[in-house]
């Protein structure tokens, strides 16, 4: 019986599920770090709209000529804010995040401002 015959196909099976293995791991923790950066900038563009959208309820009171447009720079990103009146007593503000990595989130918000409330969220 040849032993040096039997080792070596052995020793090429066992290096090649190593391979295999480690690379099974390395596209794993590839991808776990992707969702990971993923949900970051996910969280990021909701805390941008929500800060456009607190500003807005301000601005909105002060404001007497529409359609206007207010830009801001905030430390993640960039709020574009267009209000719009719709009707005597609601007003249509758009909401625009861009964060620093240039991904974008939209939302459109519909405001009684005699009730000061809002009736209509709509994402998208």
């Amino acid at each position: 019986m040849n032993e040096r015959g039997m080792v070596y196909p052995l020793i090429l099976s066992l290096c090649f599920i190593t391979l295999i293995f480690f690379s099974f791991l390395t596209e794993k923790v590839a991808s776990e770090r992707q969702f990971v950066f993923m949900q970051e900038e996910q969280l990021r563009q909701v805390r941008l709209i929500q800060q456009g959208v607190d500003r807005a309820l301000i601005w909105v009171e002060d404001l007497s000529v529409y359609p206007a447009e207010r830009r801001v720079n905030v430390s993640e990103g960039i709020l574009k804010v267009v209000f719009t009146k719709i009707s005597g007593d609601e007003v249509m503000f758009s909401v625009e995040a861009v964060t620093t990595r240039q991904s974008t989130k939209k939302v459109k918000v519909y405001y009684n401002v005699t009730q000061k409330s809002v009736t209509k969220w709509v994402e998208g």
